[in-house]
């Protein structure tokens, strides 16, 4: 049982710890950080498709009055 015991010791990463709250509060900040900016990347394309479509209608619309 203590062979258990200390391999349970020499495989724990201590470098990458899973209890530290700190560095996990960073990498969820980062995370939230990311997604509001895929989010705000997603709004900005549907923004300008939206623009390039009413200009295109307002183009052949005026072409269709001038002919």
């Amino acid at each position: 049982m203590p062979s258990k015991s200390k391999h349970t010791k020499e495989s724990y990463d201590w470098l990458n710890d899973p209890f530290d709250e700190k560095k996990a509060a960073k990498e969820r900040e980062q995370a939230h950080l990311s997604s509001s900016s895929k989010v705000l990347m997603g709004v900005g394309c549907v923004v300008v498709v939206v623009i390039v479509v009413v200009l295109a209608f307002l183009l052949l619309g005026s072409l269709a009055f001038a002919g």
